[in-house]
């Protein structure tokens, strides 16, 4: 993944990584969506077209995924920026920007409940 920080000022703020800085083109294959997305399309689209303008893709606040290492394997999980996913995805694009949160396999467990691929 490549590091994509950039000296211009944008507000990106994100609720969880908000304190991250560093900015990724994570690979849309390897993000796991465990909750389904309730998409207005009007958004959807208004995304997709700032994302085909050059330059103006980081207009868009990029999505949090949460980074699990466990049992010496990587897991990436996004439970937010639906929206920004489904115009990236219907784009075709194979990268999204991403802040990466290192985030333990317990609390992936919390908020996936029994669906948590770390039960033991």
């Amino acid at each position: 993944m490549s590091n994509n920080t950039t000296a211009k000022e944008i507000d990106n703020f994100s609720i969880h990584g908000n304190a991250i800085k560093e900015v990724y083109d994570v690979p849309m294959s390897v993000i796991n969506r465990p909750i389904p997305s309730q998409l207005d399309k009007q958004k959807v689209e208004n995304m997709k077209q700032v994302l085909q303008i050059p330059g103006r893709e980081e207009e868009l606040t990029p999505i949090d995924v949460h980074h699990v290492k466990h049992k010496g394997q990587d897991y990436y999980f996004a439970f937010g920026g639906c929206h920004r996913w489904a115009a990236s995805k219907e784009l075709g694009r194979e990268t999204i920007r991403a802040k990466l949160i290192e985030t333990p396999a317990s609390v992936i467990s919390t908020y996936m409940g029994a669906s948590s691929p770390f039960r033991e």
